[in-house]
């Protein structure tokens, strides 16, 4: 058992040394999907925080966690166009606290309606900040530190020695998105993002190793079903360092109409990450705040050291629909909520 126990951390260990934080509800973090999403909503300011906790059954609990704002405004001289601009801060923890990364990132974006309609909207977009990555040799234990006949990690050194235990680099993303809105309520929305444009060097020894550069192809939809029910289906393809990430699935909204004075819609939702994990999750959107409450089962070839149980996630955002500073922005009211 002890050997599965090493194995699986450290293939846990390579893959976050390897590959980007994520999150199953990637619709929930949109700078960290595409910097051309950034300030592309119905409202002027929105804000949120995401929470995953990860392999709590199998040991101490990866932990990620996300933070970002985002705003819109429309200057006069684009005439009627719209400028989007934010920041974001993200946390990455291993189980024992070996390995800790902090992202920083600045986003601007512009957004311009291609028909006097204003039914096809696109996006462009950059991203500009940076990375701190430290470890912890002393939390970790390699190959060379096991004694087969104990059974057994012993107290030999590692050594591993690392030209610094702390690393900073700056980083460049750019991306594109275009959407469609029909009056009916129906709507279409696709994009692709690549991240690590400068592929800044991720090494803590003395060589080159560049960070692999990632590319997110996503697109996800509105498709009302009656004056109640709406389907939101979506989906997220992610390249990096030749592996491929692919989510799937749809959330189910149920609006309770007049029956309360607030706007609220309740949801369910039910997505897959192909070869690895299901993932439901449950919320609510309630005027202008909207909660999502989820967790992963583990469907990959670690389900039975984990159980099938992978991690729980949470996430909460705001948008502020009616800001009195803001000019030059349209809005739509829901004819249900003049009645």
């Amino acid at each position: 058992m002890k050997i599965i126990s090493f194995i699986l951390s450290f293939c846990i260990y390579v893959n976050l040394i390897g590959q980007d934080i994520h999150f199953s509800q990637f619709n929930d973090l949109p700078l960290a999907l595409n910097p051309a999403l950034s300030g592309k909503m119905d409202g002027t300011l929105r804000s949120g925080t995401i929470y995953r906790n990860q392999w709590n059954s199998i040991s101490i609990p990866f932990e990620s966690t996300g933070l970002y704002a985002d705003f819109k405004i429309s200057p006069k001289f684009l005439r009627g166009q719209n400028i989007g601009w934010g920041v974001q801060l993200l946390n990455d923890r291993s189980g024992s606290g070996a390995l800790n990364e902090n992202t920083l990132s600045f986003s601007g974006s512009y957004h311009h309606f291609l028909t006097e309609k204003e039914d096809h909207l696109v996006t462009g977009g950059i991203s500009i900040g940076g990375f701190q990555k430290s470890i912890d040799l002393s939390e970790l234990n390699f190959e060379n530190q096991f004694i087969v006949e104990n059974a057994n990690f012993g107290n030999m050194s590692s050594n591993e020695n690392l030209e610094s235990n702390s690393l900073l680099r700056m980083d460049l993303a750019m991306g594109g998105s275009w959407t469609y809105f029909d009056p009916y309520g129906y709507q279409l929305s696709a994009g692709i993002s690549v991240f690590h444009l400068s592929r800044p060097n991720n090494s803590f020894y003395r060589k080159e190793d560049a960070l692999a550069r990632k590319v997110n192809i996503h697109a996800n939809g509105v498709y009302p079903i009656n004056q109640r029910f709406d389907l939101d289906p979506s989906f997220l393809i992610s390249t990096q360092n030749k592996n491929t990430s692919i989510v799937v699935g749809t959330d189910l909204l149920y609006d309770l109409g007049r029956k309360t004075v607030e706007k609220i819609d309740l949801k369910v939702g039910f997505f897959a990450r192909l070869g690895d994990a299901l993932n439901f999750t449950i919320g609510m959107n309630h005027d202008n705040w909207s909660i999502d409450l989820g967790y992963d089962l583990n469907v990959s070839g670690l389900r039975q050291a984990s159980q099938s149980r992978g991690a729980f996630e949470m996430s909460i955002s705001f948008v502020n629909r009616m800001y009195k500073g803001a000019k030059n922005i349209k809005y739509v009211i829901p004819g249900n909520r003049l009645l």
